[in-house]
């Protein structure tokens, strides 16, 4: 039987310090390029999002079919609850067996159930303007769309870092 490594404190101490070094060097190594790709993108995504629903007043019927299967639309639609609503747990809390396009299609009352529970975790700081039921001020827009945007990236800049993958 070979005896398990022992470590001494210095051994440790050390190993502990370069450990620290190599992740410092690492994370300060990460483009900032991904997140700011990742927040272009986004950016288009949740404007475009706006502009199909007329700034969240429009989404129901076919308009909120369209939304939910569009792959790009339906992900902005799960970060409009605050805080965001994976795809797993939205189809559960709305009792919804699947959001392919073909299922919501023949099933409109999943579609309706989908928008409600979005619309009951909207989050009020981000979209005041749909909780006060009028136009959002173009700073509102604005704010709404950078902040989302910027949730947005955040989320797969981190998904990303732990899972390993690059852009």
């Amino acid at each position: 039987m070979i005896d398990p490594p022992l470590w001494n404190s210095d051994q440790l101490e050390t190993n502990r310090t370069n450990a620290v070094a190599l992740f410092r060097n690492e994370r300060m190594e990460e483009p900032l390029e991904d997140y700011l790709e990742a927040f272009d993108e986004y950016q288009g995504r949740v404007e475009d999002l706006l502009e199909t629903t007329i700034d969240l007043s429009q989404l129901e019927g076919t308009t909120a079919l369209e939304v939910l299967t569009d792959p790009h639309l339906v992900d902005v639609f799960r970060y409009l609850a605050g805080p965001p609503v994976s795809a797993d747990d939205l189809k559960v809390l709305a009792d919804a067996s699947s959001l392919a396009k073909g299922r919501l299609k023949k099933r409109p009352d999943d579609v309706k159930r989908l928008v409600e529970v979005v619309r009951s975790a909207l989050d009020r700081r981000r979209f005041c303007w749909v909780v006060e039921r009028r136009e959002p001020t173009e700073a509102e827009r604005g704010a709404a769309v950078m902040a989302s945007a910027a949730l947005m990236a955040a989320s797969r800049v981190q998904t990303n870092r732990r899972t390993g993958t690059c852009q």
